[in-house]
């Protein structure tokens, strides 16, 4: 298959070196060189060079850019072209338009320049190769040596039966801790520094708690998530409850919250006893990139069923609250704009952190949360204690975790993305040396925003909230994160003096399967709205035995997207019974089989999922979803318009 990717991605780079000729015709000879260059370094090392080493050449571009100087990489294909000037080689026609002879910033330097060399750099940054095992037991090494450095979590956090009068002699805030206190070492003038912020955190702490208000479990929806769950591989009946423990009993009582009546847990309940012990996630390795995978954790059941509801809790009270002006869970374009905004003037930093899912300690999620007893109480609940893997031998196969929680748990997000917006509004007020109130908090709307941990923050304010983080164990990514200059990079916009120097992306999904065949459209699609034209005809190339209309921006239809009035390259007939043209195009169908279940927990599902009575509903559990293409007659007309 890697033999396959590299055919393609080299038709696809020589695609884009055309787009690039088409964009700077005097650097037509520089071009052709290049791509020598190139491809003599595929033959070389092969895939890698696309996957590994262009992407690392663009993270050094982006570093430079923000420095506003290039320098010497060292990396692959970044030998210098004299010694003379640190200008690279390879693309040097490019880097000579951005940056002068002796590595400087340009004044007029030219932002299409940027783009290109982004785009040329990027393009198979995120093909969906599998990474080796060695890879995976790598990262899985380093999840575990992580957690292995967070402080022991309290014991509120693994007694089965905690109180909300515990959880107040525990947690008295950041101020008073002794976890947060100032490191050894410190100078007076820092420590004092670091006790007056960590004072302003616990009074944004207590505002952003009061503004949540009170966790009451039955004003707010249950429901099962999408992944996987830890107790079986493969599709199960999630309403069927075999691990809810005493500590899930004593926050969500099972008759109340896991069956749709009493009569319903009471024909169940001899059958079942409430478990004494903590059932434990699972650790899943899902691609992400050719050197690393993403670590996630299928949790259990139980927990999943009620995490759903907290994560109801926190969307809803926030998105109506002065909470969502710095934060909105389901929208990126907050913190979009704010980076374009911020590589403009350069006052707006954008910060990101390091395995921040990882780092997130049950003492901090205590301390943020602490005048919300309820709340801590079912996060403490809905917390998994353990989590099992087979992935690494050198890493335990059952472990108890210290950290709050994992990728997979619904909590963690929520829960991170409130503790960074709560540390960054602290910081600027702070430094900005404003009241802790609802008004002078307002105020910062548009200069805050938070995404995950995607941090968006006054440049003047950034070394606040990089020592309020790193007390509170997390570490900023320095790699990732821009304040010198005139680059910013956040949820996926890359801005250069506010212009859009996002590259598009080729998934390398190559196949005649449904969803490759769908994945490759999409990213054809990006390439031609990026005006690559060239590039996006050979993308689609890669397309084979299904013919694939072009479609207008405007139209509702699957196809390849044209800025001009697109012409059907599918069979066509004239539809005698309505009177109008029609043509034969392939529609992606997702279906999921659902197996029946054999127990009441239909009626709960029904209840939960609250069918529409317009469509036909079945029960059961799901099985994989699957992508089908099936040929359907539509009218041509529809192909252009909406």
């Amino acid at each position: 298959m890697s033999n396959r990717h590299v055919q393609e991605l080299s038709k696809v780079y020589d695609a884009l070196f055309e787009d690039a000729k088409y964009a700077f015709p005097a650097l037509g000879d520089e071009f052709e060189r290049d791509l020598v260059r190139l491809r003599e370094a595929v033959k070389q090392r092969g895939l890698p060079v696309y996957l590994v080493d262009l992407p690392a050449l663009c993270k050094h571009l982006d570093r430079c850019l923000d420095n506003g100087e290039y320098k010497l990489s060292g990396l692959p294909l970044s030998k210098r072209y004299s010694n003379r000037t640190p200008i690279p080689k390879f693309l040097r026609g490019l880097y000579l338009l951005i940056f002068d002879s002796l590595g400087s910033l340009k004044e007029d330097y030219d932002v299409t320049a940027i783009f290109f060399v982004r785009q040329i750099l990027s393009a198979a940054k995120k093909v969906c190769v599998p990474c080796s095992s060695e890879a995976n037991i790598n990262e899985v090494d380093d999840f575990f040596a992580i957690d292995e450095r967070l402080p022991e979590p309290e014991c509120f956090w693994t007694h089965p039966n905690p109180t909300r009068r515990e959880a107040g002699e525990i947690y008295r805030g950041f101020g008073r801790s002794t976890v947060c206190a100032p490191r050894e070492g410190c100078s007076d003038a820092k420590s004092a520094r670091l006790i007056a912020l960590l004072d302003t955190l616990d009074e944004v702490s207590k505002l952003l708690s009061s503004t949540l208000g009170t966790y009451r479990p039955d004003d707010w929806c249950f429901k099962h998530g999408p992944g996987a769950v830890s107790e079986t591989i493969g599709p199960t009946n999630k309403y069927c409850w075999k691990n809810w423990s005493e500590r899930l009993e004593n926050v969500f009582p099972i008759a109340d919250y896991g069956f749709h009546s009493y009569s319903s847990w009471a024909c169940d309940v001899g059958d079942r006893e409430i478990s004494s012990d903590n059932p434990s996630s699972r650790l899943i390795c899902v691609p992400k990139s050719f050197t690393k995978p993403r670590l996630i954790a299928a949790e259990p059941s139980e927990h999943q069923w009620c995490q759903q509801n907290v994560w109801h809790y926190f969307r809803s009270r926030t998105e109506k609250s002065w909470i969502g002006c710095f934060v909105q869970f389901l929208d990126q374009t907050l913190n979009q704009d704010l980076c374009q905004k911020g590589s403009v003037s350069g006052e707006l930093a954008t910060v990101d952190l390091s395995a921040a899912s990882d780092r997130v300690t049950p003492h901090v999620v205590g301390q943020l949360f602490r005048n919300s007893p309820e709340l801590l109480l079912a996060l403490q609940a809905t917390r998994t204690h353990f989590i099992t893997q087979k992935i690494s031998n050198a890493s335990p196969s059952v472990y108890a975790l210290r950290k709050f929680s994992t990728m997979g748990s619904a909590c963690t997000f929520p829960v991170e993305s409130l503790i960074f917006v709560s540390v960054a509004l602290a910081s600027v007020l702070f430094e900005k040396q404003l009241p802790v109130t609802e008004r002078s908090i307002r105020t910062l709307a548009g200069k805050v925003a938070v995404f995950g941990d995607d941090i968006i923050i006054p440049t003047d304010c950034r070394e606040s909230l990089i020592m309020l983080l790193e007390a509170l164990c997390f570490k900023v990514n320095t790699s990732k994160s821009y304040w010198n200059g005139m680059f910013r990079e956040s949820c996926g916009v890359d801005s250069f003096g506010g212009v859009d120097v996002t590259p598009a992306y080729w998934k390398g999904q190559i196949g005649n399967d449904p969803e490759s065949i769908a994945s490759t459209i999409d990213a054809s699609n990006n390439f031609y709205k990026k005006f690559l034209v060239n590039t996006s005809v050979a993308v689609a190339s890669t397309i084979r035995k299904v013919v694939i209309p072009l479609v207008g921006f405007d139209s509702g239809i699957t196809g390849l997207k044209s800025f001009v009035r697109p012409t059907s390259r599918c069979k066509t007939r004239w539809n005698g019974n309505l009177q109008i043209d029609e043509s034969l195009v392939p529609v992606f169908l997702t279906q999921a089989q659902k197996t029946p279940t054999n127990d009441d927990s239909a009626v709960l599902q029904f209840f939960t999922e609250e069918p529409s009575p317009l469509i036909e509903w079945s029960h059961g559990y799901l099985q994989r979803p699957k992508t089908k293409l099936r040929l359907r007659w539509i009218p041509t007309h529809a192909l252009t318009n909406k």
